[in-house]
């Protein structure tokens, strides 16, 4: 097919499929047919897996992922495409229209719990199918878009400003050079490695969210909505949990606990026994009641999967202006599931790139430092909000939530008089996430709960790779020992007077 004339192009490989890469080749083609483009993009995308927008519907239920949240940051930044929400979004998620928090078996909450804010549940999945869909049935036919799915990306020439593929289908390799390389790889992102190398001023650290935890689906009890959200702190001896609304009136149940707790988990969660994971959750989940079918089908979901820990990056710049890489989603600021903004924080940096584009008249010289300044205190607000707006010790968590509960009301109540919580202003889309930082910072909560936190992850990791061993007990008393010390003292004083 042979291109349109332009005044210029430029070449972009997205390596990723996931939502922020999925949303920036549809905002990219969206400039591509704007009749006052000076700029065609050129767009490549490269992923190791399959295309899930090919699958029919009932193909997709087998691929399901973990349930996920889709807030206002994330609907705007889809709806920054026309169409693309009503048309292939609107119907893969749940509308949410109430919020509980459950303590044991109290139920604390309601419907209008939302602050006005728009929210959607939806399977991670489900959402890259919609994406993908969207690009198959109105990108297919542009000259300028090509999708290589089951497509490994092996090395990035950084300084010759070329990739390195590899087809898993015949094993052959290719050299694909570009303009801008957009790094959407996930949390071990091959196109960040580039920047490692590159830049000696590059800061990355990747490390897990300190978590195991599984989700099962099951079907939905009649005393949940089917549009609710309920936050279970608690839940389980040593476990927080969380149920969200599915599709197919269904719900995802996820349990984790930080791993601290390791050894005070019970036996009984542990075992590869259905039977005995099944009485566990039937004398221990006192949220609400499940059927005898709903406990059987629980426990054999739950013990024919391996515990997840999800990982976390943190990041100080997002873009190399000399490799022409930028980074987004998972490869810039991966993070705990927590507060569930990731896929939302993923798709506002498609966004605000391309705003970006906009504002810079698609000069990446100056678009992609910018990228940078904007960007990185939204990421680096994310992960630390996710990780530490909860404490691993429960004990403090579980005060810091009725405090919480309490800030809420009160605002509510007099909100000229009393600010409102990060968790009250999380979700909101006139707040960024770092005043939700600030906000939690100013407030003590996320200072607070750091401290414990890093404290208990230092420890942990101490045992663990053996840096501090229990010492045997010698049999003699502590006080017995601190006597010696001081009549050793009181000795060593006496033969040097």
């Amino acid at each position: 097919m042979c291109r349109p004339p332009a005044a210029s192009t430029t070449r972009v490989i997205i390596a990723g499929a996931g939502p922020g890469g999925l949303l920036l080749q549809a905002l990219l083609h969206a400039r591509n047919a704007s009749p006052d483009s000076a700029t065609k993009y050129d767009i490549t995308l490269i992923e190791s897996r399959s295309d899930l927008g090919k699958l029919r519907e009932e193909e997709l239920q087998a691929h399901r992922s973990w349930m996920i949240g889709l807030s206002s940051h994330g609907l705007e930044a889809v709806r920054s495409v026309p169409g693309l929400f009503e048309k292939y979004l609107s119907d893969v998620g749940i509308l949410l229209t109430e919020a509980y928090i459950y303590l044991g078996s109290k139920k604390i909450g309601g419907g209008s719990t939302t602050n006005g804010q728009e929210g959607f549940i939806v399977d991670r999945n489900f959402i890259v199918a919609a994406l993908s869909r969207y690009a198959y049935e109105n990108m297919s036919d542009s000259p300028y878009y090509r999708s290589k799915y089951d497509t490994e990306l092996l090395y990035v020439d950084h300084q010759n400003h070329r990739i390195l593929t590899r087809s898993k289908g015949t094993n052959e390799e290719e050299y694909l050079s570009y303009d801008l390389l957009v790094g959407a790889d996930g949390v071990r992102s091959t196109v960040r490695e580039a920047m490692v190398k590159r830049h000696f001023d590059f800061e990355l650290k990747v490390c897990d969210i300190f978590q195991n935890f599984k989700a099962v689906h099951i079907k939905r009890p009649e005393s949940v909505s089917p549009s609710s959200i309920s936050i279970l702190p608690a839940s389980l001896p040593h476990f927080n949990g969380i149920c969200l609304p599915e599709t197919g009136d269904l719900i995802n149940l996820s349990f984790g606990f930080s791993r601290n707790n390791i050894d005070k988990v019970a036996d009984e969660i542990k075992s590869d026994d259905p039977k005995v994971v099944a009485k566990y959750f039937k004398e221990n989940f006192k949220a609400f009641p499940l059927t005898e079918e709903g406990y059987a089908d629980l426990a054999d979901q739950w013990v024919k999967q391996r515990w997840n820990r999800t990982g976390m990056v943190h990041c100080n710049k997002y873009h190399s202006s000399e490799c022409r890489i930028i980074l987004l989603g998972d490869a810039a600021h991966a993070t705990s599931p927590s507060i569930g903004m990731g896929m939302n924080t993923a798709l506002r940096d498609a966004q605000k790139f391309n705003e970006l584009l906009d504002r810079f008249n698609d000069d990446l010289e100056k678009v992609l430092p910018q990228y940078s300044i904007d960007r990185v205190p939204e990421g680096n607000a994310l992960t630390d909000v996710a990780l530490n707006l909860y404490c691993f010790d429960t004990g403090v968590g579980m005060r810091t939530m009725l405090r919480g509960l309490i800030q809420s009301g009160l605002h509510y109540l007099f909100p000229s008089l009393v600010d409102d919580g990060p968790n009250g202003i999380l979700a909101r889309s006139k707040f960024t996430l770092a005043e939700v930082y600030q906000a939690g910072n100013e407030q003590g909560i996320l200072t607070k709960h750091r401290e414990v936190n890093d404290r208990i992850r230092r420890q942990v990791f101490e045992r663990e790779t053996a840096m501090i061993v229990p010492k045997p007990r010698t049999g003699y008393s502590s006080l017995s020992v601190v006597a010696g010390m001081v009549a050793c003292g009181m000795a060593g004083a006496f033969m040097f007077q």
